[in-house]
């Protein structure tokens, strides 16, 4: 599968465009000091991981290290006599490319991908107006029922449970200001 796109450089691609933007989107909300840090310290922080994370899987798959069975790995996934890779031993992305079951291997949702950079750009969208806390909320809610949480009613339970979350360690306990929306929202 040399001559395709791996699904991995997709997603670790799609990442790292998401965390760039997100970057600037974060110091445009200022930072502040160490002391007293502004609404855009820990999103910033947040880019930074996602978007050296995002290259190092990049740089991994250019290399061909993620996918491909090299001397010192080759007892590790492979099989006993026909040498293929176990999935869970193919790194990142490796559940992109597998799928849920339903596809071969190797087959990219590219609808999934779509449907959860939509959901993340949702955050920054209209997270100033509607408040920061419902809109990560809104957003995980869309997010896990595009990648296949069958029952709204989990989906839900898991937004909230993650809002709920949100508010109560940046807002309570490390007291950092979120934006609380135009609305008034959380």
């Amino acid at each position: 599968m040399r001559g395709s796109v791996e699904p991995e450089v997709i997603v670790a691609g799609s990442l790292l465009v998401l965390g760039l933007l997100y970057g600037v989107l974060a110091l445009g909300e200022g930072l502040g000091t160490m002391a007293d840090s502004g609404a855009g310290f820990f999103p910033l922080i947040v880019a930074l991981v996602l978007t050296v994370t995002s290259v190092v899987v990049l740089l991994q798959s250019r290399r061909g290290t993620p996918g491909d069975v090299t001397a010192p790995e080759a007892g590790l996934g492979a099989a006993s006599e026909g040498g293929d890779v176990a999935t869970e031993d193919r790194g990142v992305g490796a559940e992109v490319a597998a799928g849920d079951g339903d596809g071969g291997e190797g087959e990219v949702r590219w609808w999934r991908i779509a449907g959860v950079l939509a959901a993340a750009l949702l955050v920054p969208a209209v997270g100033d107006t509607v408040g920061m806390v419902v809109t990560l909320s809104i957003a995980l809610v869309l997010m896990a029922k595009i990648m296949g949480i069958s029952r709204w009613s989990r989906a839900v339970i898991f937004g909230l449970a993650f809002g709920a979350a949100t508010w109560l360690i940046f807002v309570r306990w490390l007291a950092v200001p979120l934006p609380s929306g135009t609305l008034g929202l959380f």
